[in-house]
């Protein structure tokens, strides 16, 4: 939920500085920050439990996260042209 909320609110905060929006861009700056700061705690604790009592039930979700990053990270270079 917390990156749905970050996306939605870099984009309004992307608009916002093209369109030169101070009130805008300090808003959707704001909720843009505070979703990242949420996020990166959640992350934290989890990989703090993952880290700290590892089980092998945690090794599919670790797995499906790597997979997914680098299959997007892949699929992208490989779309793009340079």
């Amino acid at each position: 939920m917390t990156q749905l909320i970050f996306i939605g609110c870099r984009t309004w905060n992307v608009k916002a500085i093209s369109a030169k929006n101070i009130t805008q861009v300090l808003i959707s700056g704001t909720f843009v920050h505070l979703s990242w700061l949420i996020s990166i705690a959640i992350g934290a604790i989890s990989m703090n439990e993952i880290i700290s009592n590892f089980e092998w039930s945690y090794l599919p979700i670790v797995a499906c996260s790597l997979i997914g990053g680098l299959l997007g990270s892949y699929i992208s270079m490989r779309s793009k042209r340079f």
